[in-house]
């Protein structure tokens, strides 16, 4: 997102209070515009609007549950492939093999679909239109990362207000409390005219050949890991969930296959909203201070200065690097910790005794997730994929085992306590690893090069001395 930076530079260099606000509101925008959005018009749709209808209600729950965890298996990989095509400049090929990827990731859902309801009867139209929406969802989420792609971020906010009004009207006019079916479309409706927003975009920046094409798919061999970091790490965030909705203590079974818990979910869903502030000072801090060091590394790399003045560069970047994450860290903390105090006072609207407990181990949870996402992001920024799926795989098996042994021997008090365990012991093994990786990164990236030698049969020096001896 080099436009990004480039957007937020120049508002700092600016100077004064008013652009550097500006500068932290648009940070605000880009990294959590879409959350923000979606969830405010899903506010005003059950809460204004008072649309309270449980089809409807389980329909949007589950469909992003779904989606998100099916999009998953692609977004990291094609996000990788949409760079190395930018970088080879070869833009027209993007939405033929964005095409080829959703195919597959609707292919998938569908499966899926097929397979749970198969298990779970349900009547034709929820079914169909439950379906609709999880594949509307999955297609909006796979279109925009082509759509970030194209650093149009105004635009790319813009798709996002488009879908947010549109499924407001139209589930509200379509649907009514004998009609969920109205309701389940409507949304999707709107999810639609946000995707295709998101579809212009990426043709108007790329163009296209119109068509759709699989050569990703010889990519796969190459960038494998991606296909299941973004899969681990969602499943990682939504595994303690199910194992409480599927619990008997705290389970709720509305409807026959889906299972909510209400006591859990709601102070959740407060918590994972304080990470807003990681988000933004991410993108801040990344985007400007941090990429300057690393660009001057990886330059002195490529342009083949001397070791000397590699070693300074990668002395620098280090300490940017441990600067900013250290400065991120000190930002959310003083958020979470406000909120923890006012939590305790009983001071939070919208939070009951009956959460309180939750949500204090929810804010602590959601503050290491944000951390482990960030050091995770980093990790990917230097391409060490093996290490970000060992950390996701890491943090899902803890977070899924700690979840049944505190549900199954301490109950209620203990609920989030293996979300908050899993990602902490995720973010600090995380960090290790990724200073211990930054600190050889010059040693790293020599032995990522390839020999300027020609194929063929090579010799140990020991074997070469074996030989001499035997003619001898």
């Amino acid at each position: 997102m080099a436009g990004v930076g480039f957007r937020l530079n120049k508002m700092f260099h600016k100077g004064g209070v008013s652009t550097d606000l500006l500068a932290i509101a648009y940070s605000v925008v880009i990294s959590s515009g879409p959350w923000i959005i979606t969830t405010i018009s899903l506010w005003i749709i059950l809460s204004l609007l008072k649309i309270t209808n449980i089809y409807f209600n389980i329909a949007i729950v589950y469909s992003f549950v779904y989606s998100i965890i099916i999009s998953g298996l692609f977004i990291m990989f094609e996000s990788r492939r949409i760079s190395d095509l930018i970088y080879l400049k070869q833009y027209k090929k993007i939405i033929p093999e964005v095409m080829g990827m959703l195919l597959y990731a609707i292919l998938f859902a569908i499966l899926f679909l097929l397979v749970f309801f198969l298990f779970n009867k349900h009547e034709l139209w929820f079914v169909f239109s439950f379906s609709y929406l999880v594949i509307s969802l999955l297609t909006l989420w796979i279109i925009s990362i082509a759509s970030i792609s194209t650093d149009a971020v105004n635009w790319y906010i813009m798709a996002y207000l488009v879908m947010g009004f549109f499924a407001i009207i139209f589930s509200n006019y379509l649907g009514s409390e004998n009609n969920p079916l109205g309701y389940i479309l409507g949304y999707a409706f709107g999810v639609n005219i946000g995707t295709f927003v998101h579809y212009v975009i990426t043709l108007v920046y790329f163009g296209t050949k119109m068509n759709i094409t699989f050569e990703w798919m010889k990519e796969i061999k190459k960038y494998w890991q991606n296909i299941f970091i973004g899969f681990t790490y969602y499943l990682a965030l939504w595994i303690d969930d199910f194992i409480t909705w599927y619990s008997k203590d705290f389970g709720e079974i509305p409807l026959k296959g889906f299972h909510f818990s209400f006591i859990y979910d709601s102070p959740m869903f407060l918590a994972y909203l304080t990470i807003i502030p990681t988000a933004t000072m991410f993108i801040l801090v990344l985007e400007t201070r941090f990429y300057k060091t690393y660009k001057l590394f990886y330059d002195a790399l490529i342009e083949g200065y001397n070791y000397s003045e590699i070693v300074i560069r990668q002395k620098d970047m280090e300490k940017e690097l441990k600067f900013d994450i250290n400065l991120t860290v000190r930002v959310q903390m003083i958020i979470t910790l406000i909120l923890f105090f006012l939590n305790e006072m009983n001071l939070l609207p919208f939070v009951s005794e009956m959460f309180k407990s939750v949500l204090r181990l929810g804010l602590i949870g959601a503050m290491m997730n944000s951390f482990y996402l960030m050091i995770m992001l980093l990790l990917l920024y230097f391409d060490f994929r093996n290490e970000a799926l060992f950390l996701n795989i890491m943090v899902l098996l803890i977070n899924s085992t700690l979840s049944i042994i505190f549900i199954k021997n301490f109950g209620y008090y203990t609920l989030g306590a293996s979300y908050s365990f899993a990602f902490a012991i995720g973010t600090f093994l995380g960090y290790k690893i990724l200073i211990k990786k930054v600190q050889n990164i010059v040693k790293i990236e020599y032995y990522r090069q390839k020999l300027a030698v020609e194929n063929g049969f090579y010799l140990y020096y020991e074997d070469i001395k074996k030989l001499m001896e035997e003619q001898k």
